[in-house]
């Protein structure tokens, strides 16, 4: 993914679109208390939450869009990596929960079963005597 979303085409989604940002943070909403119904593009960053920080950092139309965060999510799934504080999610399971958000009657568990086996077989790589780590 390119660090400067000029290049990605940004620009035009910005300009005919409503965009909103999925990003915990100063100035978020709650996203589950919000009215975000005349939202029709999310932008959610992939990567790690450091360098998911570094790209809203370096790119100042994604700090100009109206940014949510969830309020109540479900207990993260994803052992592999620890999250830099409670109630942040891998980009799958937050993607699942946005669109169990916004679309209440579509099916995500496939999302979920496919963060399951994702977490499984990397933890089957890890060592035995490290999987205390990782629980």
């Amino acid at each position: 993914m390119p660090g400067d979303f000029h290049q990605a085409g940004f620009d035009s989604v910005a300009g005919s679109h409503h965009p909103a940002l999925l990003f915990p943070g100063p100035g978020s909403e709650a996203l589950e208390t919000s009215d975000v119904r005349q939202f029709d593009h999310w932008i959610i960053l992939d990567g790690t939450w450091r360098k998911a920080a570094k790209i809203l950092h370096q790119n100042p139309e994604l700090s100009a869009l109206p940014r949510f965060h969830f309020a109540n999510p479900p207990a993260s799934a994803y052992a592999i990596r620890k999250a830099p504080g409670e109630h942040r999610l891998a980009t799958a399971e937050a993607v699942a929960y946005l669109l169990n958000v916004l679309e209440p009657e579509l099916d995500t568990r496939p999302i979920a079963h496919a963060m399951r086996t994702l977490v499984d077989k990397q933890l089957a790589q890890i060592p035995a005597r490290l999987h205390r780590h990782y629980q």
